[in-house]
């Protein structure tokens, strides 16, 4: 039970808590397929989706970890996918452009979580919001500036800042230090079970867990929601 009288401090997650990642990812993925001219290694757009997805959940929940560096995500999940749909020449080479260019689209696109806006303009006129993130710096970023939501969070903390990521306790005890917070009176509102919620709860938050599809199930978060609209009856 969170008692909304002693909390100061709210911290977002930003991929699938505040900026819909899923969704805009998609539409990410089918500007490089055909940018790149991909269909003529798979003629099926769904195919190489679901070989890259795949290979990128793998590849971060590595890195959530710490058991892989960054640069070598980066690398791997697109060599790893063109690899898959026969692609041989320059792969390295080209695998870097798509995911540069993937990162950069990406970034600009705009859909929000449902009721994100909302949310963030709701706890903006009574706490202190920050944003906690695993995401890339400079990226994560502009992702909120092309949603049009960047001025309803103070400081963004990104895992790049500090050389550590959720669930890992340093980046916790890290973004408390930056925002000038106490771990008693700042919750912790994220879709990940693990990184977000169980992260947070070891290092002393308090946790929302926004179980964005339904499915996994936190067994430490003090409260959880399906909605993030139902974040305001608890704050």
């Amino acid at each position: 039970m969170i008692d909304k009288t002693k909390i100061k401090t709210v911290f977002l997650d930003i991929d699938d808590t505040v900026w819909w990642f899923t969704e805009n990812s998609k539409v990410s993925l089918r500007h490089v397929y055909d940018h790149f001219g991909l269909s003529a290694y798979e003629p099926s757009y769904e195919v190489f989706r679901d070989i890259y997805l795949t290979k990128n959940h793998q590849l971060w929940q590595l890195y959530h970890h710490g058991k892989i560096e960054k640069d070598y995500l980066i690398t791997e999940r697109f060599r790893f996918t063109l690899s898959e749909i026969g692609v041989s020449a320059r792969l390295e080479t080209l695998a870097k452009e798509i995911d540069d260019e993937y990162l950069r689209f990406l970034a600009e696109q705009r859909i929000l979580v449902p009721g994100a806006r909302e949310l963030l303009e709701y706890l903006n006129a009574r706490y202190e919001v920050h944003a906690l993130s695993n995401g890339f710096k400079g990226v994560q970023d502009r992702k909120l500036i092309s949603a049009g939501v960047r001025h309803l969070v103070d400081k963004i903390i990104i895992s790049d800042d500090c050389g550590i990521t959720k669930p890992l306790r340093g980046i916790f005890d890290y973004a408390l230090a930056q925002c000038g917070a106490e771990a008693r009176s700042t919750v912790m509102i994220g879709d990940n079970a693990d990184a977000d919620i169980a992260g947070a709860h070891n290092a002393g938050w308090h946790t929302i867990y926004f179980n964005i599809k339904g499915t996994e199930k936190s067994d430490c978060a003090d409260a959880e929601v399906l909605n993030l609209a139902d974040v305001t009856g608890i704050l």
